[in-house]
C-alpha cells in the first residue's frame, strides 16, 4: 500500500480535498488527520471491519478502547446514552475542545471500538479539518493517535509517516497540532467522577463544574491512554523532578554518569536551562512557566531524540498544574523506574 499525502490549509480547508478524504473513510479505509491535540487515525466508528484496521495498523491491543469523534454536539446522542445535566454542562463549557467523556454506549457502537466495555469515549475536536472531515463522512469517526502503539503521539504529518507509512491509505497534512498532548478523559459512568487521563483540559478547569473530581488511581483499562507504559520513544526516559538549581545539578550528575558508562544520551530541558548543560545533546521543550508550549513540543522532542538514536533521555520534570499534569503523566508512562534500570 502507498500512503497518499494530502496537504490541506488548517484555517481554510478545501472542501474538495475534504470530500476526497471522507470518501476513503466511507469506504472503510483509514485516514490520518490533524486535531488540536495530536494527529488521529480515523475510521468509520460504526464499521467494525474498518475499526479493526486501526488495531492492525497501529499494532494496538484489542482491549484498548478507541475514542469516537463527532462534529456536532447533537450527535452525542447517537453514540451515547444516559446523557445527564453534568454531561451537558461539560460539553457546553468545553466542546469543541480537548475533553473526552466516557459514557454508556449506544448499541450502534461496535464492541471493537469499546474494548468490549459497555461504555464509549466521545469527544468533539476543535479543529476545522477534523470537524469538516467528520461532517463530510456523515458518521462518527473512531480515531486514536496516528502512531504505532506505545510510541510518542504524532503532532505532524511527518510523525505519522515515520510510524505508519505504507500501512494506511491517506495522511492529511494540516500542519502542527496546537496542544501537543491528547485530550483529558473523564469517566461519567461511575461515582465519584474521575479523570482517567490528564490532557488538554486541566483538573482546575473541570472542578468549576465537578468540584469533587479527582484523578483515577485504580488499575484497569477503562479508556484510551491507560496502559502503564505508553507514549514511549525508543530510548529509555529518566525523569528528574523538582525545579531550579537542584534539578539541574541532578540532571548533570546523571549525564556525567551515562557519559562515563558510554551511553548515548540526551537531555530534555526547559528553555531557561539551555545554557547549563555544556556540550551535551540538549533539546528544549518550553519555559518552565509555560506548560502550553512544553506540551506542544513534548512528543516532537522525544521523536527527535529517536532520530539521534540515543539510549537514554534525561527529562526535566515540570510543575503538575494545568497541562503540566498531562506532561508529567506522559513522561511517567514512557519512563523507567530509576537509573539502575537503564
Amino acid at each position: 500500500m502507498v500512503t497518499e499525502i494530502l496537504k490541506i490549509d488548517a484555517y481554510a480547508p478545501d472542501i474538495s480535498k475534504i470530500k476526497k478524504a471522507s470518501q476513503i473513510i466511507k469506504e472503510g479505509a483509514l485516514v490520518a488527520f490533524p486535531t488540536e491535540t495530536v494527529y488521529g487515525l480515523g475510521a468509520d466508528a460504526l464499521n467494525p471491519v474498518a475499526c479493526a484496521k486501526i488495531f492492525q495498523a497501529k499494532k494496538r491491543p484489542l482491549e484498548d478502547p478507541l475514542i469516537v469523534h463527532i462534529a456536532d454536539k447533537q450527535d452525542l446522542f447517537k453514540v451515547a446514552r444516559e446523557v445527564d445535566k453534568i454531561t451537558l454542562d461539560l460539553i457546553g463549557e468545553f466542546w469543541p475542545g480537548p475533553l473526552t467523556l466516557v459514557l454508556k454506549k449506544q448499541e450502534a457502537i461496535p464492541d471493537i471500538v469499546t474494548g468490549g466495555l459497555d461504555t464509549v469515549a466521545v469527544r468533539m475536536p476543535n479543529y476545522k479539518i477534523a470537524l469538516s472531515l467528520i461532517k463530510e463522512a456523515k458518521t462518527p469517526v473512531a480515531a486514536p493517535s496516528a502512531n504505532l502503539f506505545g510510541r510518542p503521539s504524532p503532532t505532524s504529518a511527518q510523525h505519522v509517516l515515520e510510524d505508519l507509512d505504507g500501512k494506511i491509505d491517506l495522511v492529511i497534512d494540516g500542519g502542527s497540532a496546537n496542544i501537543g498532548v491528547e485530550s483529558t478523559i473523564v469517566d461519567l459512568t461511575r461515582e465519584p467522577f474521575s479523570i482517567l487521563r490528564p490532557g488538554g483540559i486541566g483538573i482546575e478547569e473541570l472542578r468549576r463544574i465537578i468540584p469533587q473530581i479527582e484523578f483515577y488511581k485504580k488499575d484497569g483499562i477503562l479508556s484510551a491512554g491507560m496502559y502503564p507504559r505508553h507514549y514511549a520513544p525508543n530510548a529509555k526516559i529518566l525523569i528528574v523532578e523538582g525545579n531550579g538549581k537542584t534539578q539541574v545539578e541532578k540532571v548533570k550528575d546523571l549525564a556525567r554518569e551515562f557519559d562515563l558508562r558510554g551511553y548515548r544520551f540526551g537531555i530534555l530541558a526547559k528553555f531557561e536551562n539551555k545554557d547549563r548543560y555544556g556540550d551535551f545533546n540538549v533539546k528544549l521543550f518550553g519555559p518552565g512557566n509555560d506548560a502550553v508550549l512544553c506540551a506542544a513540543n513534548l512528543f516532537s522532542a522525544l521523536r527527535d531524540f529517536d532520530q539521534d538514536q540515543v539510549d537514554v533521555i534525561i527529562a526535566e520534570g515540570v510543575k503538575e498544574e494545568g497541562l503540566g499534569a498531562a506532561i508529567m503523566d506522559r513522561l511517567r508512562r514512557a519512563s523507567v523506574v530509576s537509573e539502575k534500570d537503564v
